[in-house]
Order: C-alpha cells, then structure tokens, then sequence
C-alpha cells in the first residue's frame, strides 16, 4: 500500500539518536574486550552488545547486536554451525566477516565451527570480493553463495599481514582493526588511496579507547537539515552533534551553505531556517568521504542550483539499490534532468523550477531507505504530495521518522 508524504511546513525541535556509525563499533569493541579480559572463559558483565535491542536500536544496530549474541552463544554450544543473521546491514556483514573469524580464532574453535551469514534484500549481491581475497592469503575460506542467499566463513587464522585495498570499502579496514584486539601478531597494511577515512579513523578511536561517547548521527541530520532547507517557511533545531565528529556527513552544513542556506550553532545545537541567500548557478562535489548523503544532496542541489556535479559516486550503484539510477529516476518525476557520465552525476536544472503535476507524484523507493527519505525531500520541495511503495524500509537508520515528521507539520 502506498503511502503519502504531505510537508506544508515544519517546526521541528528533536534531539538525534546516535549515530549508528559510532553505536556498531562501540558494541562490537566492548564485546571483543569483555571477551578478551575474561581470557575466553565466562564473562565477569555482560557486555552492552548482549543485553538485547534498546530503544534508540535501528534495524542495523539490530542485526549487529543479533550477531554478536549469535557469535557468543555459538562459542558456549555444541553446535558445528554458528547462524549470523545480518538481516540487510551491509556494515553487519563487513564487519563480523573479520571479526567472527577473529573471535573463533582466540576461542580455539576454528577448526570446530564456521560462521553462516544469512543477509537479506540486495545484501548478497554487494562487493565482497577483496575482503575475501585478503582473509583467504591469511587461511580462512569464505565463500558467497548467491543462490542459496549465504556468506559462509570458515578455516584457521595465520599469524602476519592484512593486505588490503583501501579504495574499496572502508568497512572491510574497520572490520579488520577491530578483529585485531582478539589477534595478537596481526597487522593490516593499506594498498593505494584510502577512501572515507574519516570512518577509518572513527574505527581506530573507538579500538583505542575502547569505546566513545554516543553522537548524534550526522547521516540523519543532513536529511533533516535538507528537509528543513526545502520546506517554505519552516525552521529545524537539531541537538546533540558534535562539530568535531568523525562523521564526514557533517558537511552538509557547508554545503547549505555554499547553496545560500545558513545555519548556526549553539554548543551542540544546529539550528536552520528555510530562507536563503542567492545560490552560486553551478555547484561541483566530491562525494568520496560522503556517499551516504548524495540522494539528499542531489534534491537540495538541484532545487537550488542550475548545474551540480557530483563526482566519485560510483559506489552508490552497490547500496541497497542502484542509488545512482535511483537518484535519476526520482529526479525524473518532476522534471529534472541527471545523468551519470564517467563517476560523475551531472544534474541540470537551468530554470531551477520544478514540475508541479496536478496528482500525487510517485517515487519507487526500491526498498531503500535512503531513496525513501529523498522521496519526502521532493515533497518539500515541490510543496506536491508524493507516493512510496515502501514507507517501512526508513527502520534500517531512522525509525519513527514519518511519525518524527507528522508532528513537526504546521
């Protein structure tokens, strides 16, 4: 059943959840620590990881946790098959690769049991491909098996080097520093350009001082920074963020800015109105160190600017969807040209209007979240009610946001 999103105005005054980026690595580093000060025998406190799902818990932070719990009540059980429900979360399953392989590894349980990832939706079909050509040289056997829908991971770690590409998925890096506390006499060793190292380091923060404050996630302040931007005479305060966050998604202010939207802070408080400043005619980005927020930008962008170009966006086409074509498509219904050519999307909006249909507009969401959210930046924009197909899929990283939306309409 489709359903409407209808944004006249807004007045919305919320603090952020955390940012899953931090809530996955705390979780997975404290479970290592707990693991490793008990010596591998019973645990002294349950780490937070166990404890179960809390209520700030998005689908991702759910499947971390499911893992995790998997992984310790395997290691206690007869059991030769250890099953790892990922569910959809790309990090999840990039992640616990690594990390379950390391822990099985320090409980002297590699040659006994094997891990069965069972990830969902379009999560088998994405890149995996160096993550297992770095794992095999160091003795474990993973095999992805697109048919039967599983990531099965087996065999003994050898002591020595990760080698790894470092232009491919930061995830893999992350999942491979922090399997490190349980691997003593392992290193990992970049090949070429590090891409996204500002999670990179995130990963290595956390691993060093075994856990960080909670931030508010950044990934869902731009959404509602853009939201804010597009909807006529609204304002949005946002609490809890940090302006020294590891999370590059934090940009989005300066490229409000760079549109002619202002914003201004207040210790951890970012506070937008929706009035703006004359917008440059022609706006370039790269989006290497943000790909997370391109469906966002692109919207803002081309309400705002005559021509956008986003460059290094080719890992878009390996989301929950093809967020590449995705983006077109939505952009297409109402009237706004983009095209991808070389890495690079080139959106073009000469008259900076859009079109104004007489029905609803509706945008397949294809199950994304992401494309979802977009979906409602174009109800902002166009002041049109918009249709999805999909309204539940926002749970992978912002439940309760339709809810979060209705009761800042005025």
């Amino acid at each position: 059943m489709n359903y409407k999103i209808e944004i006249p105005s807004l007045k919305l005054d919320f603090t952020l959840p955390p940012s899953k980026s931090v809530v996955h690595r705390n979780l997975i580093v404290q479970f290592l620590r707990a693991i490793k000060t008990s010596g591998g025998h019973g645990l002294s406190a349950v780490p937070e990881a166990l404890e179960g799902p809390q209520p700030n818990d998005n689908d991702d932070i759910c499947a971390t946790r499911a893992c995790l719990k998997a992984l310790y009540e395997g290691s206690q059980n007869d059991e030769e098959i250890i099953y790892m429900p990922c569910n959809e979360s790309g990090s999840t399953l990039r992640f616990m690769i690594s990390v379950g392989a390391a822990f099985l590894n320090y409980m002297g349980l590699a040659q006994k049991k094997k891990l069965v990832f069972l990830p969902k939706g379009r999560l088998i079909e994405r890149p995996l491909e160096q993550l297992v050509v770095c794992l095999t040289k160091r003795g474990v056997d993973v095999v992805v098996d697109k048919s039967a829908g599983t990531v099965t991971v087996s065999g003994i770690l050898t002591p020595g080097c990760f080698e790894i590409e470092g232009n491919v998925s930061s995830q893999y890096i992350s999942g491979l520093l922090m399997a490190q506390i349980v691997l003593p006499g392992f290193s990992v060793e970049l090949k070429g350009e590090l891409e996204s190292k500002g999670y990179v380091d995130l990963t290595k923060r956390v691993v060093e001082e075994n856990g960080i404050p909670n931030e508010g996630d950044w990934s869902s302040a731009a959404f509602l920074l853009c939201l804010g931007a597009l909807t006529p005479n609204s304002q949005v305060i946002l609490h809890g963020l940090s302006k020294s966050s590891a999370q590059k998604d934090k940009i989005i202010l300066e490229i409000l800015e760079q549109l002619g939207v202002h914003s201004s802070w207040n210790n951890d408080t970012v506070s937008l109105k929706s009035e703006r400043s004359e917008a440059p005619s022609t706006l370039e980005l790269d989006a290497t160190d943000y790909p997370d927020i391109v469906p966002y930008i692109a919207i803002v962008a081309a309400a705002f600017s005559k021509e956008t170009k986003i460059k290094n966006i080719s890992r878009l086409h390996f989301k929950e969807c093809d967020r590449v074509e995705a983006i077109i498509q939505t952009l297409a219904a109402v009237g706004v040209c983009a095209v991808e050519k070389d890495g690079t999307l080139i959106i073009q909006n000469q008259n900076c209007q859009n079109k104004k249909p007489e029905e609803a507009i509706e945008i397949k969401t294809f199950g994304d979240h992401r494309i979802a959210m977009t979906a409602a930046l174009v109800a902002a924009w166009t002041g049109c009610p918009v249709l999805i197909d999909n309204k539940e899929c926002v749970n992978k990283s912002f439940p309760g946001l339709w809810e979060i939306i209705e009761n800042a309409r005025i």
